[in-house]
């Protein structure tokens, strides 16, 4: 029981509000340059399996986007620091 309590103790110490900002920045940063990666891989794919270029237009359009939000996100400071 006094693990429960120590930990209960430990949340209403955490101060979410700080955190959450943080956390969404580096989401953010995280999910927009692995969304462009998928969306390139998937362009690629697709390209190699059916061969045209239609196949493959609205992933490669994606992954630019995406590649251009991941920019945004680094060039913001996003990225998590080492310190």
């Amino acid at each position: 029981m006094a693990t429960v309590t120590g930990l209960r103790n430990h949340w209403r110490e955490f101060d979410v509000a700080a955190e959450l900002p943080v956390r969404f920045r580096h989401f953010a940063w995280l999910s927009t340059g692995m969304f462009s990666a998928a969306a390139l891989a998937l362009a690629f794919l697709g390209y190699a399996w059916s061969g045209n270029v239609a196949g493959a237009a609205s992933n490669f359009f994606a992954s630019i986007v995406s590649g251009g939000l991941f920019g945004l996100t680094s060039v913001l400071k996003f990225a998590p620091s080492d310190g």
